[in-house]
Formats: C-alpha cells, structure tokens, sequence
C-alpha cells in the first residue's frame, strides 16, 4: 500500500498529464510505472521526492517528450463546444417561439468563455489539494448547487427582461428545430460513446418537454413556468438522491477495505 502522499501525487501526475493531451493509455503506463517505483521507495524507507524529483511538474517534465499528443483531444474539444452550444440553444428552440436577443448571446457567451474555464480549474484544484477525499464530493455537490441556481435565476431574469432580437422563430418550427438537433446532438454523442453529454441534454429538456405536454399556455405563464421548475425540481432531487446513495456506498466499500 503506497501512503497517502504518494497517492496524491499520482493523482496529480494523471490530472497533469491529461490537462496536457497525452493519451489515455500512455498515463495508465506512467503511472503504473511510477507505481512500482513508488512502492518499492516507501517500503526501503525512502520519501517519494528521491523518485519524482522533488515536484509533479518536474517529474512530468522529465517524462512528457516522450509521451506523444493525444489527437483525440481535439475532437472532445469540438464536441465540447457543440455541447455547450447546444446546452444552450436547444431548451429555447424546445420551449417554441425562439427569441434569440442580444442580452441572452452575451449570457451564452459568458457562461462558455467564463464559466468553463472556471468549472475546469475549480475541479482541478480541489482534485489537486484533496484527493479523493469525501471533501471533494462535497466541494463538487456544493458547486453544483450553486451553479444549477445561477443557471435557473439567469432563465428566469432572461425571460423577465426584453432586449435588442437577433433572430426569431416560428413556435412550431422552433420545436421541430430543436428536436431535430437533439436528434443529431445524441447521434454524434453516441459516435464519440461520450454518454455523460446526452444525460445532460435530456436532463435540460425535460422540464420544458413535459410542460409542453402538459399545458398549451406561453413559457412566460405562470403555469408553464410552475410545471417546469417542478420537474426541474424533481429531476434535481432524483438526481441528487442517486449521488448520494453512489458516494455512501463509495466511502462504505472504501472504509470496508481499509478495516481489513
């Protein structure tokens, strides 16, 4: 068993490495590599630093000319992009009579210049600093909250509030417009076998599929508004409760193991 500063340290030498491009089995055999380095070190009584130098971006410097770039980097990048669009563009074309105004580009923009790079270096730091500790997860539910709330007050103000209209859509072609193109979203998904992106497609939509389903009143009424931010709601709970049930039996398999 290697110590925790060990651990730590190959959980920072993957982050590192991943951040740069290097190809997923190319880590896997670093780090096994580092492993067996590592183990062999602590049970001679010797510290970590005699093996890495000192440092995770020391060692990763000695060590990534030799690893090459990981090409399939560029194309999670662009689905990257083509998600984030779609996170966006997509519930208003569902929710009909697509209203694209100046205030929402500029939202959108934001959240995909400002907020992803910010969610990246959150998850890295917190990683970085703790591990897979239960702080982490919390770290991680906390900042998920948070940002679910912003995401929900921003809708809410962005539907209140009028501005300067870039581009505007027929409601029934607005819905067959979106539909379409979380036809083709999940397709593409489905190529890359990247299922986490449709979970997070279909968990946006579905308040406003269900409200459209349920009641023939304007997204601006009060019981569109009600039906969807009640199954938001409930999504959120089912979602949450699945967490926690996940992480509880995690930290107990882990206690288990670490008993014996």
């Amino acid at each position: 068993m290697l110590s925790n500063e060990a651990e730590h340290f190959l959980l920072h030498l993957r982050l590192e490495l991943m951040s740069r491009g290097k190809k997923d089995e190319d880590i896997e055999n670093i780090e096994e590599e580092l492993r067996d380095h590592l183990i062999e070190a602590e049970s001679r009584g010797s510290s970590i630093d005699s093996v890495t130098g000192g440092s995770v971006d020391e060692y990763i410097n000695s060590i990534s000319d030799e690893l090459p770039f990981d090409k399939s980097l560029i194309s999670f990048l662009f689905l990257m992009f083509a998600a984030s669009l779609s996170f966006f563009i997509i519930p208003d074309l569902i929710r009909g009579g697509f209203d694209f105004s100046l205030y929402r580009l500029i939202y959108y923009a934001a959240a995909i210049l400002i907020g992803g790079p910010i969610t990246i270096y959150f998850f890295k730091t917190i990683l970085k600093k703790y591990g897979d500790q239960k702080i982490t997860y919390i770290y991680g539910i906390i900042f998920f909250i948070m940002t679910t709330a912003i995401f929900v007050g921003m809708e809410f103000l962005l539907r209140k509030i009028d501005g300067p209209n870039i581009a505007s859509l027929d409601t029934t072609v607005s819905i067959y417009i979106g539909l379409a193109l979380t036809i083709i979203f999940i397709i593409v998904c489905i190529a890359y076998k990247n299922w986490f992106f449709i979970g997070v497609i279909l968990y946006i939509i579905l308040p406003d599929l269900v409200a459209k389903l349920m009641t023939t009143s304007a997204p601006e009424s009060n019981e569109y508004v009600t039906i969807s931010t009640i199954t938001f709601t409930i999504l959120n709970i089912v979602i949450g409760t699945i967490a926690i049930i996940y992480f509880k039996r995690t930290f107990d398999k882990e206690k288990k193991n670490a008993d014996h």
